[in-house]
């Protein structure tokens, strides 16, 4: 007995130096870094070598004065609750009369800008951002940096454009108030680039007028933001990654100590998310960033907390396929809640979903002391008690889960190409689904359908009526071709659609491509690569197959599906819209999408 005990404790001994030592390891492969700065290890944040997860929160403390007079207390309250990072905006530029907000007013007032002119700083306000990281630092937070704004309400991208001598990018007649063709050309324009720069190195390169520290020294900076909600046109993805790459190499330059994210906000559809991918893969971008708000975020579609789970695993597996930190770095929640589930519900969500899904950090929209703040949690009085939990009990959370990556299901990156799609089915008996029959004198059979008999459709959005269907991004229609009780030879099945793709809103039309792949009853029958047509001239698509196994089905009369689809992996990813023929076009009685089997 005595042996036995001796023998198991031996083993209990050498497991645990095992379990030691792989730990050791592990933590002596970490990057180095300098001493108590943030650093990025794969899908997750490090300091010191230990992995650092959090909940974080963008704090109102730098435009508004009772903000400004609140600022202490709000980063007190903040590292109460257990937030360990909060965001911080350093910059505003123009002054009263210069570009304003096209909303909430009172909560962007033009008064405490970084930057009155090209050539007049405001020395006051880089001396309040002194006083905000040295509060952090004394309450033990991080604070993430964002240098700029594509947004009017601190004067952002459309002021660096009026003082590089381009006007009307901010246009009230535009949503938001932004003209985006003009506005685009802040990535382009090279005053705007060179202005941007300068603001850059004073943020990057001033000495702490509080503590002294040089910020590009100061490890209480937890990294910097490039650009807040940088939108692009779609197709000109190129125009916003070079300037990505430009001033992230430019920052690096200065500061390589300190992570850098883009401030590419998000991403709405697979193309979408195909470019988001490319602008964190930069070598010079350390990490990613998302931000959401299930209320205005309508072409996203979060209608549930479920939803919204679903919504983080897809941008967790975008950045596990780049091997990159995500950070969800706004959400935002109504006190009403939303559909029927409360705010705390969301919330809740929110932080459950980011924390066992591997995101580095989970953000919310707003702390502030103010509780009439749109989308605003404030401590200030009890109504956001709840809401406050909810940050704490994620933050336990994120802390109990330091260690842990995503589930092995998120990592597998073929299996989320696609951020969400709808879907719909019917029997394929029903009548409504039965396409035309027409039996040819030369012996063939022609089946006739209308676009909206389709059997099953899967897109990321779908819609259509009477003569048309359409979805768009990545998915696919299905057809039946009825069987038959008689058997026949079949050397050929044809197929022939009237396809369009389906154009983003801001897209150039002739830019526009769309890969549609043909499936017979599951046979790759080849791709096409549709451009927008001519409205005078339809263009029509044709498929012939002689393959064996849809040529047998159709051989026996048996039932057999034909699909129209864009797969995830297509080079162009601008869905499907099969539809009726222009006015005016003589089809001969064809209608948009036909089969025939000779």
């Amino acid at each position: 007995m005595a042996r036995k005990q001796l023998l198991l404790a031996a083993s209990t001994l050498i497991a645990g130096a095992a379990v030691f030592f792989a730990i050791a390891s592990w933590r002596l492969s970490l990057p180095r870094g300098r001493a108590g700065f943030v650093q990025t290890d794969g899908l997750r944040f490090v300091i010191d070598r230990k992995p650092f997860r959090f909940v974080g929160a963008n704090v109102a403390v730098m435009y508004r004065d009772d903000d400004r007079a609140h600022m202490p207390e709000t980063l007190r309250q903040a590292a109460q609750v257990g937030i360990k990072v909060v965001r911080v905006w350093a910059s505003g530029e123009g002054g009263a009369r210069d570009v304003k907000p096209i909303a909430d007013f009172d909560d962007w007032p033009r008064t405490h800008a970084f930057r009155y002119t090209p050539n007049e700083w405001n020395e006051a306000e880089f001396v309040f951002l002194d006083q905000v990281l040295a509060e952090a630092a004394r309450n033990g937070l991080r604070v993430q940096l964002c240098l700029a704004n594509w947004w009017r309400d601190t004067g952002g991208v459309t002021q660096y454009l009026r003082w590089a001598g381009i006007s009307g990018a901010d246009d009230d007649k535009y949503p938001f108030g932004i003209n985006n063709e003009k506005a685009m050309q802040f990535y382009s324009n090279e005053t705007a680039r060179r202005l941007y720069r300068e603001h850059v190195e004073k943020i990057v390169m001033r000495r702490n007028s509080i503590n002294g520290v040089i910020y590009r020294d100061d490890p209480t900076i937890f990294g910097f933001e490039l650009l807040n909600e940088a939108q692009c046109l779609t197709g000109r993805w190129a125009e916003r990654r070079a300037w990505f790459a430009e001033m992230s190499a430019h920052l690096k330059s200065l500061d390589p100590d300190h992570p850098v994210a883009p401030g590419d906000w998000g991403y709405r559809s697979a193309a979408e998310r195909r470019e988001w991918i490319a602008d964190h893969a930069l070598p010079t971008i350390d990490y990613c960033d998302v931000h959401n708000y299930p209320i205005n975020d309508t072409d996203i579609v979060l209608d549930s907390p479920k939803a919204l789970g679903e919504f983080i695993e897809n941008r967790v597996a975008a950045a596990a396929s780049i091997k990159k930190p995500l950070v969800l770095g706004e959400f935002g929640m109504s006190v009403d809640g939303y559909k029927g589930f409360s705010e705390s519900a969301w919330y809740g969500a929110y932080f459950e979903n980011a924390a066992r899904d591997g995101a580095a950090g989970a953000m919310f929209w707003i702390l502030t002391p103010d509780s009439q703040r749109g989308y605003g949690v404030t401590y200030s009085s009890s109504r956001d008690a709840a809401i406050l939990a909810e940050v704490n009990g994620g933050s336990h959370l994120f802390a109990s889960l330091g260690n842990a990556l995503p589930p092995p299901s998120l990592l597998d990156s073929g299996r989320h190409l696609v951020p969400r799609q709808f879907a719909f089915s019917r029997s394929q008996t029903e009548p409504a689904v039965q396409p035309e029959i027409i039996y040819k004198k030369e012996g063939g059979i022609l089946y006739r359908f209308r676009p909206n008999i389709a059997v099953s459709g899967r897109f990321e959005k779908l819609g259509g009526g009477y003569g048309y269907i359409w979805g768009s991004g990545a998915g696919y229609f299905d057809y039946v071709v009825p069987g038959r009780t008689e058997r026949r030879r079949v050397g050929q099945i044809v197929v022939r659609a009237h396809i369009q793709p389906v154009s983003p809103v801001d897209a150039e039309p002739s830019w526009v491509r769309t890969r549609v792949t043909l499936f017979v009853n599951g046979t790759d029958c080849g791709s096409r690569l549709v451009p927008v047509e001519d409205p005078k001239t339809p263009l029509i698509q044709e498929w012939k197959t002689s393959a064996w196994s849809p040529r047998l089905r159709a051989a026996r009369g048996l039932p057999f599906t034909v699909r129209l689809a864009v797969t995830p992996d297509a080079d162009w990813l601008y869905g499907v819209n099969i539809s009726n023929w222009p006015e005016g076009y003589e089809s001969h009685d064809a209608t948009p999408l036909e089969v025939e089997i000779n």
